[in-house]
């Protein structure tokens, strides 16, 4: 339609009516045939689409399968750490145990009434507890536990050695006492004979002197035996106090090896510290029990003087 033919419409049956017209002629040329062609596309894809759908449901019935494999995967690997992690703290909690009374043996040696059956068999109890720290633990676990056995066991075995000295010492004083008293024990048997002889009036001058001669040499050998046992005493008291400083200082020494074994332990376990503030707690305590063991043989050595 051409620009005369509008305005030949227009002059002809009004404007309205050529508007009108116009519209309808746009959508006979234009629109029409773009939808019959659309709609002949779509008659023609219907069938695509439906193989589409079904190709899609299938894509999500295997993506939803996979989902739950990795799903159960994922809890089975879960559980399978926190598994490991259980048997880790009840490996951590027994070792921990058993790396205190073996550090403890070391403050321990002081007492001469524990003898060396009771030391090795505690020694030989824990080992075996502290031993499986290698197959849960960590490179930097495993290191710093195995440092600080080495360090006990040194220590033990050079402690050992002196402690053989003061233990040895303690028998022989023992023993003399031991003689020492069945010497006091003759001394009063004779005395009470004496007495009954006194009582029955025996004038018998050999048997008052056979008494007298037995009671001296007993007091000479109770007197004796009384002596050697005060000398022995300084000594032991001396080289005992000197040992037991020995054996505090290694076993402080051995302590101050602790945080990097427990620091780790609990990095494997996720139980987070502050290794400046378990630090500070740490050897504010160290220096607090030096500094009071300190005062302790500072006051035992004045008396001993």
């Amino acid at each position: 339609m051409t620009l005369e033919q509008l305005i030949g419409l227009a002059i002809r049956f009004g404007f309205e009516a050529t508007i009108v017209g116009l519209v309808v002629f746009l959508l006979i040329k234009f629109f029409l045939p773009s939808y019959f062609s659309e709609k002949g596309k779509n008659l023609a894809t219907k069938e695509d689409i439906e193989d589409i759908t079904k190709k899609i449901e299938s894509v999500k019935s295997s993506y939803a399968h996979v989902l739950e494999e990795l799903r159960s995967d994922n809890q089975l690997k879960l559980a399978e750490i926190e598994r490991e992690k259980n048997i880790k703290k009840e490996v951590y909690l027994q070792a921990v145990e058993a790396l205190t009374r073996s550090q403890n043996i070391v403050a321990s040696l002081p007492n001469l009434n524990i003898n060396e059956q009771q030391i090795t068999s505690t020694m030989t109890d824990d080992a075996g507890s502290i031993a499986k720290i290698q197959i849960v633990g960590s490179e930097k676990t495993v290191k710093a536990v195995t440092t600080i056995m080495a360090s006990i066991g040194s220590a033990i075995l050079e402690l050992m050695l002196e402690r053989g000295i003061l233990t040895n010492r303690k028998n022989t004083i023992e023993s003399l006492e031991t003689y020492r008293l069945k010497a006091a024990d003759e001394i009063d048997r004779y005395i009470s004979m004496m007495t009954n002889i006194n009582i029955e009036g025996n004038q018998d001058q050999r048997l008052w002197d056979a008494i007298n001669k037995n009671v001296e040499f007993q007091t000479q050998q109770r007197d004796k035996y009384a002596a050697e046992i005060c000398d022995l005493w300084k000594i032991q008291n001396e080289a005992h106090v000197v040992f037991a400083q020995k054996c505090m200082n290694d076993f402080f020494e051995i302590t101050s090896l602790l945080p990097d074994a427990v620091l780790s332990v609990r990095e494997e376990l996720n139980l987070p510290i502050s290794s400046e503030a378990y630090l500070d707690i740490f050897n504010n305590n160290i220096e607090h029990g030096k500094r009071v063991l300190g005062e302790f043989y500072e006051k035992v050595s004045s008396t001993q003087a």
